[in-house]
């Protein structure tokens, strides 16, 4: 029995061994654009301090087809596509699009020599579309993403193309004669980074990209549905219009699309 019983033990340790060595194997971050993956011959792809992925500027940019530049002098890279144009500068959370004074949660970084910028920003900024898969650390970009009219496997809500497949809850809300959007997050529903990501693609069909950044930064705070979120309006200047974002006390996050001219008594 003594003999069995440590046959035992040795096999708990040996599981208990591998299974810790294979949570140690961290997979390689992963781009892809248009369902192609991004290959990068020497400096690699890396999440920031900030969460946010960083690729070698010129690399991405051949793919979104756009042109980068860089300027020593003023340390800068220049992305230019058609009539766009995206300055992004190294250590600044401050950017230009289109002559635009924006600000973006992280910077562009200056490498080994290699300019390494946050992908999101520099596709968002040529109207692709971005998405983040942590279980295999891939993050994939659209570039035949912006909308055109209604497309199969969607529904319009309040002017909103919201993907039939979601689980972001999706209404439409009469408010002072209006008919106006409320998306819910729902921590308790499958998928809960995907209804965020959902979100911010929907907010940015008619909002700018910092006010939903700020919206997205916001609501994912709340991790657990305990956690308080406080009410929060933020105003959006390419629509005139406020995202708020009603308190939360258990597992729904409210965040309704609102006329500027409409207060919502809370």
């Amino acid at each position: 029995m003594k003999k069995v019983a440590l046959v035992l033990v040795i096999m708990s340790v040996f599981i208990m061994l591998t299974s810790a060595a294979a949570a140690a194997i961290e997979l390689p971050l992963r781009v892809e654009v248009n369902g192609e993956r991004v290959y990068f011959p020497d400096e690699q792809p890396f999440i920031d301090s900030n969460g946010r992925t960083q690729v070698p500027a010129r690399f991405i940019a051949e793919k979104l087809g756009a042109n980068v530049t860089w300027d020593g002098k003023e340390k800068k890279a220049v992305f230019e596509k058609g009539s766009k144009k995206l300055v992004l500068y190294i250590g600044k959370a401050e950017y230009e699009l289109n002559g635009e004074q924006k600000k973006m949660d992280t910077a562009a970084l200056l490498i080994s020599g290699r300019t390494f910028v946050p992908a999101r920003y520099v596709a968002e900024a040529f109207d692709a579309k971005v998405s983040w898969d942590p279980d295999i650390r891939t993050v994939y970009i659209n570039t035949n993403s912006k909308p055109s009219g209604k497309k199969e496997g969607t529904k319009i809500v309040a002017g909103f193309e919201v993907p039939l497949d979601t689980n972001l809850a999706a209404v439409e809300e009469e408010w002072g004669g209006k008919t106006e959007a409320c998306f819910q997050i729902n921590l308790l529903r499958a998928d809960v980074e995907g209804q965020i990501e959902d979100l911010r693609q929907i907010l940015l069909q008619k909002c700018d990209s910092s006010t939903v950044d700020e919206v997205i930064a916001y609501v994912s705070q709340k991790k657990e549905r305990k956690y308080y979120l406080p009410s929060k309006y933020i105003y959006d200047n390419k629509s005139k219009r406020y995202i708020w974002i009603k308190e939360s006390f258990m597992e729904d996050i409210n965040v309704f699309y609102c006329s500027a001219s409409y207060t919502r008594s809370e």
